[in-house]
Order: C-alpha cells, then structure tokens, then sequence
C-alpha cells in the first residue's frame, strides 16, 4: 500500500497516483463547479441579481412568496457548488502534495545513490594508498638491499 500523505484524510485511498487524481480535477463535473463558483463570486454575478431583483419586483410585486423559494433554490445550489469547489480545491493541494512527496522520494533516491557511489569512491581511493604504500615499502626494500648497493644489481 502507498504512504499517506500528510493532512489528507478520506479524500483519496492510499496508493493514488497524481495521474489519477488530475484525471479526477479536470472532469466535466469539477469545471463546471469551478466555472459557476467563479462567476459566483464574482461582480457581475451581483449586477445580475440587483438586475433580476429589480426587474421582479416591478412586473410582479406581490409575488414574494415566489421570490422567496427561487431565492432559497439558488442559495441551495450556490452553497452546493461552493462545497464542490473546496472539495476540488482540497483535491488541487492533496495533489501537489502527492507530487512533492514523490519529488522527495527521488531525491532521497539520488541522494542514497551519491552517497553510495561517494563511498565506493573513498573505498577505491583506500586501495590505491595502500597499494601506493606496499609499493613504496617495496621500492624502499629494494633500496636497502646490498644488491642494490653495488650499483650493479650483481650480488659478488
């Protein structure tokens, strides 16, 4: 099974990739919450209704009753959308966490293998100082042996 990440409760099962998860943030029905919960929040959607309320209340003033239940309607689908937004918003940030956990385990991967090589390194560089001493002790031997000190190399 796949680590949890951090600060993400029952979004997601654990083991979801990124990939899957983006698929799911750019389905018809998470564009369409988030374009109806941009335009919700934003002036024109105010203009509109001061517009709309305007218009009511001149050609039907007595109709409040009606007014009423399409005002709570909307209120019904505005609250509705604004909580698919956080939702998808909560799946934008489990998302980014997923890839900068997945960045991390990489790196801690690269990591472990510079280290590794780093070592093997230092290991191959022991080896060549000790070979460099037995040839060093080699040459020295050879240098105080009396065959060499004849100048010859011939033992008389």
């Amino acid at each position: 099974m796949g680590k949890k990440v951090p600060g993400t409760t029952s979004l997601l099962p654990e083991g979801v990739k990124p990939e899957h998860l983006l698929k799911r943030l750019h389905s018809f029905e998470g564009k369409l919450a988030e374009s109806i919960t941009n335009l919700s929040g934003s002036i024109i959607f105010v203009y509109l209704h001061v517009i709309a309320f305007t218009l009511f209340f001149i050609f039907r003033p007595f109709q409040v009753e009606i007014f009423n239940i399409f005002l709570s309607l909307e209120a019904v689908f505005l609250a509705t959308f604004i909580l698919v937004s956080q939702r998808r918003q909560a799946l934008i940030e489990t998302y980014r966490d997923l890839e900068e956990e997945e960045e991390q385990e990489e790196e801690e991967r690269e990591q472990e293998e510079l280290e590794g090589d780093v070592e093997d390194i230092q290991k191959d560089l022991d080896d060549i100082k000790s070979a460099m001493r037995f040839i060093q002790e080699k040459i020295s031997a050879i240098e105080k042996s009396p065959a060499s000190q004849n100048g010859n190399g011939n033992t008389k």
